[in-house]
């Protein structure tokens, strides 16, 4: 009533302003608009077991929040709308013939809106009593029968089992998909019933899929490219004309694409026309990226200090998709500068580099100068990389006045990385692996013979969300007469973040004439345990650090550090900030880390 009068009296005082205008008359009424005040949602109280609430209140939020309850009249009617929705949401649970009715509360007068109290009696829930899977299209041939047998292993309802419209839903998209992912590219679920027996609580599933004809990769049709050469995406392409369809394939060349720098955008995909299943083109549409980027930085690290650093990158470099990288890096304790060109990765797979760098650095009053040109080739099979190379380096040393004169190697190298963990950035189970091995020979442009071998290990695992725990083993040994020809790259020390925690950066070593150099013994273990906060990104954690530098395993003497720190998850990695203290070290040392040590 009250809603009605506001409107009856707006209406009259815009009818007296047009009047007092039209006929010219001065008005000088105040005019007040009329204010639209926001209703209290009916008061509706459900009387069911505890277990329905959360799905009744959810299933029926929004026909409540929208309802205006005056009287007993307009309560009736709400009561006819929340009805059916209270019916539809037991019955995605099996309870396909519930009571629902309205508790009258007869103090309440007509006219007044009385609370809406709703007796709620689920009733008996209906259990699965078959289970009917059938297939049409070529998925019925021989060679997919173990297949077919499979596929209904996934399915999540069981006779006996009590319905679930979410496992109902699961079951049936989960079979799709799995045929949508190999060889099926048109598969379809033609026919889906759940025939409910009301009376006997039981429920009869039947499903047909359609899985269409078996479907073959064909050519590569490119859209988009510009001014790089035509073969650039197909050297990504691994899938070749006749290829049975995979849809995991097309997923590796999408993601391998726009890993490149080539790119901002692409898409990748093939039409599943039913009518036209053989060799279908592969349909890769991709936006082409600035082919020139300028970059400029500036950062803080434990090991080296504040740094800054401006990189230049040329993606097109000969118009041949060759990428130029090139840059230049100041560090409080290393200074570099380098230019290395990528080409583009073969039809196998295989990438090819070249590179020159510089460099010079002061640690532990050892002053090293350094120039190298290398050639690197990389390639990888499942989770397993490899590298091998060729690298040509000149190194001067000077210490405390004294200039230990220029040594050169030319070095062939391999190494090997697995990595066998659940999450790359983020690891919690599993193990990283990597080997590397060096060899030189003063038959070939270096000055000592030497051989490098250098291994290192680290596991995880989580018995529970919110424990973590690493462990770290690494070893290395150079076979040589001497070390005094070998540059320093290719020796060991040892200190720092990702190493021996408690030490200064390459703070470990041997002695010679005073000052402090590699060696050719390494060997380091650590342990460390992390606490997540209540399995949030958030943790605490506590480690140990033990090992040594040496040149001969005789000399060897294991130093231990132990300390605590912070940790927290982000998507490029775990932040690691360190206190630790060396046994033999009267200070405290901070290591700052982001991302694992591999």
């Amino acid at each position: 009533m009250k809603k009605f009068l506001a409107n009856h009296k707006s209406r009259a005082v815009r009818w007296l302003c047009a009047t007092c205008c039209a006929i010219g008359l001065p008005i000088g009424l105040v005019y007040a608009q009329d204010t639209v005040t926001e209703f209290d949602p009916p008061i509706v109280n459900y009387q069911t077991a505890s277990e329905f609430n959360d799905l009744i209140e959810q299933s029926t939020r929004q026909i409540r929040l929208t309802a205006q309850v005056n009287d007993n009249g307009d309560a009736w009617q709400l009561f006819r709308r929340l009805r059916p929705a209270i019916r539809d949401a037991l019955g995605t649970e099996g309870y396909f013939s519930p009571s629902i009715q309205r508790i009258v509360d007869e103090t309440v007068p007509e006219d007044v809106a009385p609370p809406l109290n709703i007796k709620i009696e689920p009733g008996v829930q209906s259990k699965i009593v078959s289970v009917d899977i059938e297939f049409d299209g070529e998925i019925n041939q021989d060679e997919f029968a173990q297949r077919r047998e499979r596929l209904k292993t996934l399915w999540l309802l069981g006779v006996g089992q009590p319905f679930n419209q979410a496992d109902w839903s699961a079951s049936k998209d989960s079979l799709l998909r799995d045929m949508l992912a190999k060889d099926f590219a048109a598969a379809t679920l033609s026919e889906s019933v759940a025939d409910v027996d009301p009376e006997k609580n039981t429920v009869a599933l039947r499903v047909v899929y359609d899985s269409g004809p078996v479907f073959t990769f064909g050519e590569l049709q490119i859209e988009g490219l510009n001014k790089y050469p035509k073969d650039l995406v197909s050297r990504y392409n691994t899938i070749r004309p006749g290829d049975r369809y995979e849809q995991e394939r097309l997923l590796t060349l999408l993601a391998d694409l726009q890993g490149t720098t080539y790119f901002s955008a692409v898409d990748v995909k093939i039409d599943a026309d039913d009518r036209q299943p053989v060799n279908v083109p592969i349909e890769v549409t991709v936006m082409e990226s600035d082919s020139k980027r300028l970059g400029l930085g500036a950062g803080y690290s434990s090991n080296t200090g504040f740094r800054t650093e401006a990189t230049y990158q040329f993606n097109n470099l000969f118009d041949r998709a060759y990428s130029l990288v090139t840059g230049v890096r100041v560090e409080q304790k290393r200074q570099s500068a380098y230019a290395d060109v990528f080409l583009p990765p073969s039809t196998r797979g295989i990438t090819d580099s070249v590179g020159v760098a510089i460099d010079h650095q002061e640690i532990s009053n050892l002053e090293v100068d350094r120039s190298s040109v290398g050639v690197i080739r990389e390639f990888n099979k499942g989770i397993n990389d490899y590298r091998l190379g060729l690298n040509f380096q000149l190194e001067e040393r000077r210490a405390l006045g004294i200039n230990f004169g220029q040594t050169q190697a030319l070095v062939a190298s391999s190494s090997w990385t697995r990595n066998a963990v659940d999450d790359r950035l983020n690891p919690s189970e599993g193990y990283i692996a990597f080997g590397q091995l060096a060899v030189a020979a003063e038959q070939f442009a270096s000055d000592q013979d030497f051989v490098r071998l250098y291994g290192r290990v680290q596991k995880f695992w989580s018995p529970s969300r919110e424990n973590l725990f690493s462990a770290r083993f690494e070893a290395g040994t150079v076979v040589a007469s001497a070390r005094r020809d070998i540059p320093q790259d290719y020796l060991f020390r040892a200190g720092g973040t990702n190493s021996l925690r408690g030490f200064d950066f390459l703070d470990l070593g041997v002695i010679d004439q005073g000052v402090l150099v590699g060696g050719r013994r390494v060997m380091i273990g650590s342990l460390e345990y992390t606490r997540w906060f209540d399995g949030g990104p958030l943790g605490a954690a506590v480690f140990t650090d033990v090992g040594d530098v040496s040149d001969n395993w005789s000399d060897f003497d294991p130093k231990p550090a132990i300390g605590v720190g912070v940790r927290y998850k982000t998507p490029a990695g775990p932040i690691a900030f360190d206190v630790a203290k060396a046994a033999d070290q009267d200070n405290l040392r901070i290591h700052f880390a982001l991302g694992v040590a591999f």
